[in-house]
């Protein structure tokens, strides 16, 4: 493989035949996404898009002392996040991306180990296939850390990849899910070492490129507007101005930057 990216940079590009991987690059952090690190995804989903030389791309996360996906998003960036103006934008832009990933018109495959939490988690709902090291720990621990909700677009995703009741029981018990719970739910393809994670992604996503491609893309396309149907336009700005306008939220940051429990109130 040969970096495209500087290796400092927040997300790293390498391609292998056919195939590019789309690094997240921060593994001090366990890959947490940034502003900066966004905004390169979309760049490079956008750059994938126009090239008709990539058939199939695979998203993974950089391991540091410990493999990890993605855990979540800065903190930095909910807690600018405590209105209802800004809650309902927070999402509609964090949104941009995950449309990006799942209007691709090639596969995509995501290889997950480690920490795979929030943003990242979404991130893999939007791919069509994904594989998982035993590390895994995948889910929305927000019951439990930040007190905010998810919009509904999202929670259909969670409910299409991996079904009503075990995303419910997810989030109810603000546990993090392992590789084989979602191999339960019939939500990931297989289950590999850390070791071998890379290889069988990139055997996954070449064996993906083998197919026909406007099948696959149809398929895609069409299972989304299914999906999608039944999902009414803003019809969760209240739910998403509620909890992150709410108080809760507030002492729930504060909670995570002094390492203490929230105290939870309900308002």
């Amino acid at each position: 493989m040969t970096s495209r990216e500087h290796d400092d940079a927040p997300l790293l590009r390498k391609r292998r035949g056919a195939v590019e991987w789309l690094i997240f690059h921060r593994p001090r952090v366990r890959n947490a996404m940034s502003p900066a690190m966004e905004e390169a995804l979309l760049t490079a989903v956008d750059a994938i898009a126009a090239d008709d030389t990539v058939k199939a791309v695979v998203f993974t996360g950089a391991r540091g002392d410990k493999p990890a996906f993605m855990a979540g998003a800065d903190m930095g960036a909910l807690s600018g996040a405590t209105d209802p103006v800004a809650a309902v934008a927070l999402e509609r832009e964090a949104e941009r991306l995950i449309v990006a990933i799942e209007q691709l018109r090639i596969p995509t495959v995501a290889a997950m180990a480690g920490a795979c939490v929030g943003q990242g988690a979404l991130l893999t709902s939007a791919c069509d296939v994904r594989i998982a090291a035993p590390s895994l720990r995948f889910g929305f621990p927000i019951a439990r850390t930040v007190g905010n909700c998810l919009s509904l677009t999202n929670y259909a995703r969670l409910i299409a990849m991996m079904g009503e009741a075990t995303t419910k029981e997810m989030i109810f018990s603000a546990r993090l899910l392992g590789a084989d719970d979602l191999m339960a739910a019939r939500s990931i393809r297989a289950v590999v070492g850390d070791d071998e994670i890379e290889e069988r992604a990139q055997e996954v996503a070449e064996a993906l490129t083998k197919l026909a491609p406007l099948t696959l893309w149809a398929t895609r396309q069409a299972l989304l507007r299914l999906r999608d149907h039944a999902v009414p336009a803003n019809a969760d700005d209240d739910l998403l101005a509620a909890c992150y306008g709410s108080r809760d939220m507030q002492e729930a940051i504060a909670a995570f930057l002094a390492k203490r429990e929230p105290n939870w109130l309900g308002r």
